[in-house]
């Protein structure tokens, strides 16, 4: 048996290798009990942990009880979460299974995003890939959570099953039969693009008709202040304004009505017919237009720029435009021109706020037309919120 201690600050992990028995835990508590001393919480990390008796599990409670604080257990092995799943332990800890390893090569990729990419394994199941910038574990977690809760609540959602590693990424492991992207059903049938497009509609609608007690899901705004914060590390951009775009990302209504925070066709997959969200990273409960700016950041202003709106969506940039003008239609139910185009310069005002973020790190945009690029956002940020203003 072998223990590891890493400290920092009031916070201590320990490494466990080995076996936790009858003959190893007088050891074990003799080399940790020093270590505990000021702190006010423990992790311990079972990866090379081989076993554990009920002298362990005693050990374990004992640990919990010292502290008056959670002890949780990350890293454990399929043999050792096994025995902890059995005794009933895995309702008392917070218990991280160690993440199986997995590789992508040769896999096809069918979608990618901000938030990753998507990459179909097998007939019956595919793996997202997220992004290491904007994406830590636990909102990797918040994900399987929120498509679990999607699916409680009757929203079409995908299924999820083990979270993953991919090299030096995390992954979500999804189960879809015989399923391609929306994206890939458009490009490969235009002349139905606008049925597809009314179904988006109508799905959008769903999910912003569904309610969720106080506290099941987050605010939708702190999936946005997590962009706020993301541009704030870049270095980027002044603090002023940073401070300004916190401030307006506040002033956001909440709500309590289903957001799904990255709604596109290339986050809908097609099973027999039938419409499946995936990439419930953002899944939230706030207000619609949250759901809006996401929608019209990779389904406008991509195509209008011209960069990349085939890579996100899987459909041609011509064609997205025609699937944006007849979805936004039947969602907002207008149809003058003229306050279509006002719905619209509200909503490119409010998708800025993915915008300061989302240009740090996109690989579509160079390192050396970074500064230009951040500039400009800015500038539009602070003369839209002087028109919102005025």
């Amino acid at each position: 048996m072998k223990v590891i201690p890493s400290k920092k600050d009031d916070k201590l992990t320990v490494s466990v290798a080995g076996r936790l028995d009858a003959l190893t835990v007088p050891e074990f508590e003799k080399q940790l009990g020093p270590e505990l001393r000021g702190i006010k919480e423990l992790v311990l990390d079972l990866e090379a942990l081989e076993y554990i008796s009920s002298v362990g599990l005693r050990l374990l409670m004992k640990l919990r009880k010292r502290l008056n604080a959670p002890l949780p257990l990350i890293n454990v092995s399929r043999e050792v979460y096994e025995i902890l799943e059995t005794t009933g332990f895995t309702e008392l800890f917070d218990v991280e299974k160690k993440l199986r390893e997995l590789s992508v090569e040769g896999m096809p990729c069918v979608g990618k995003g901000a938030n990753g990419s998507v990459y179909r394994m097998d007939d019956e199941h595919i793996v997202k890939v997220y992004n290491p910038v904007s994406n830590t574990f636990e909102m990797i977690k918040h994900e399987k959570t929120a498509a679990s809760q999607a699916f409680i609540h009757d929203i079409p959602s995908a299924i999820s099953y083990d979270i993953v590693r991919v090299g030096d990424r995390y992954g979500m492991i999804y189960e879809m039969i015989n399923a391609k992207t929306l994206g890939e059903v458009i490009a490969n049938d235009p002349d139905n693009a606008d049925v597809y497009a009314r179904r988006m509609a109508a799905l959008l609608k769903k999910l912003h008709s569904t309610k969720f007690d106080e506290g099941v899901l987050p605010d939708a705004r702190s999936a946005l202040m997590r962009w706020a914060e993301i541009a704030d590390r870049s270095g980027c951009y002044d603090k002023t304004i940073i401070d300004k775009l916190r401030d307006f990302i506040m002033s956001i209504p909440a709500g309590n009505t289903f957001v799904h925070g990255d709604f596109h066709p290339g986050n809908i997959m097609v099973a027999d017919g039938e419409f499946i969200l995936i990439d419930m990273g953002d899944a939230s409960m706030g207000d619609p237009v949250i759901d809006l700016l996401g929608s019209y950041q990779i389904m406008r202003l991509i195509t209008r720029r011209r960069r990349g709106a085939e890579r996100y969506t899987g459909i041609p940039e011509q064609l997205l435009g025609r699937v944006w003008n007849v979805f936004i239609r039947e969602y907002t139910g207008l149809s003058d021109e003229k306050e279509l185009a006002e719905y619209e310069m509200k909503l490119k005002f409010y998708s800025i706020i993915r915008s300061f973020a989302g240009v740090t790190f996109s690989e579509l945009v160079p390192k050396e037309a970074l500064p230009h690029i951040t500039k400009e956002i800015s500038e539009a940020f602070l003369a839209g919120l002087e028109k919102m203003n005025s």
